[in-house]
């Protein structure tokens, strides 16, 4: 029992730690993620079904 108790403990501080940091990002934070998020829009890609069924088979025969 004192084990499962523990655990929930830990997850539920894990969580409140994710909410506060979200709640309590700074400007300076927010300007430098504001200025790096064109940069990783550029990084998203659309690959075709074709390039995607290639590097699937591709990794199948590496096994």
């Amino acid at each position: 029992m004192g084990e499962t108790s523990t655990l929930n403990e830990l997850t539920n501080q894990n969580e409140v730690m994710k909410e506060s940091v979200k709640e309590n990002l700074e400007a300076d934070e927010l300007i430098f993620y504001h200025s790096l998020r064109p940069q990783l829009d550029l990084l998203q890609k659309n690959p075709q079904l074709q390039t995607i069924s290639n590097i699937l088979d591709y990794s199948k025969g590496l096994r």
